[in-house]
């Protein structure tokens, strides 16, 4: 009895990351649309609260799969929360990029290859980061496990901006220089 009480805990402590990901998401569309909250401008509330939330995400899916007694379950939770992010980046920049190459797109499927090297950056950034908090997490130092996760997801995401401005020059439209 005991030992599936431990169990459901421990289940449950998979989802943590993925929720993580979800309320920060949910958190910067709210503030997004409201453009204020209280004393807080949408830029307060990017960085203050959604950046952190989704930099903890992989130090937390570590610390929560480490301590889990099904190991390959939490490691299927991690490829799943990387995949689903790559996704949600692919339809994400699908839905928001209507000009390339100073052209309309005639159908957001015409996007979707170019939005592929960002995604994929995104997707398996959180992979990696939970993998490099990992170790720590399974030693017990969780707060280490959270800063490593996050340093390491934090590095990867620059790169996915870097990937971002590349497969959409942002001043690429702009008036030719003399």
């Amino acid at each position: 009895m005991v030992e599936a009480g431990r169990r459901s805990r421990s289940l449950a402590a998979l989802g943590v990351a993925p929720l993580l990901l979800v309320f920060a998401v949910a958190i910067w569309f709210v503030s997004d649309r409201l453009v204020v909250i209280g004393p807080f401008d949408r830029a307060t509330i990017g960085w203050a609260v959604v950046l952190p939330l989704l930099a903890i995400a992989p130090g937390a899916a570590a610390v929560a799969g480490s301590s889990s007694t099904n190991q390959g379950l939490a490691r299927l939770v991690v490829a799943g929360t990387s995949i689903v992010t790559g996704l949600f980046v692919v339809f994400g920049l699908t839905a928001a990029v209507t000009f390339v190459d100073c052209r309309p797109v005639p159908s957001p499927l015409d996007v979707v290859p170019r939005t592929l090297p960002t995604a994929f950056i995104f997707g398996i950034g959180f992979a990696i980061s939970a993998a490099a908090a990992w170790g720590p997490a399974l030693n017990g130092r969780r707060v280490i496990a959270l800063v490593v996760g996050a340093a390491v997801w934090i590095v990867t995401a620059v790169l996915g901006l870097f990937a971002l401005f590349v497969s959409f020059p942002p001043l690429s439209c702009g008036a030719p220089q003399a």
